[in-house]
């Protein structure tokens, strides 16, 4: 897939009578790193400090494993929340590249209707 000829939707935007509008995409893909921020945040730095110790749960809890069980589950939710950042990551990447593609087709159409109006076509 080369840069000039990436077309995000493929055949199906041609003749659909759908505008894009790169700035919209542009807005989409600074929220979405935001929220990406956010959950890496919450992963990285609020998670992180949850953690439970046997003395937390008395003897009681450090015969169930919960110590055990419970500082696994964070785990778990720090791996998914590492993976949801990823994920994000990818979608703002996608929004952008679209973003230029449509910006490059508007600049094209532009040309072309410039050097119509010129009668150089």
């Amino acid at each position: 897939m080369s840069g000039s000829n990436f077309n995000p939707l493929g055949n199906a935007a041609a003749g659909s009578g759908f505008e894009v509008y790169p700035d919209a995409l542009r807005k989409a893909t600074d929220d979405i790193y935001a929220a990406r921020d956010k959950v890496a945040t919450f992963g990285s730095e609020d998670l992180a400090q949850i953690v439970l110790r046997n003395d937390d749960v008395g003897m009681l809890g450090v015969q169930a494993d919960v110590v055990h069980i419970f500082n696994e589950t964070i785990a778990r939710m720090r791996d998914k929340t590492d993976k949801g950042v990823m994920q994000l990551d990818r979608l703002a990447e996608a929004l952008d590249k679209a973003a230029d593609y449509y910006e490059t087709q508007d600049e094209a159409d532009f040309k072309r209707l410039r050097d119509l109006e010129k009668g150089l076509n």
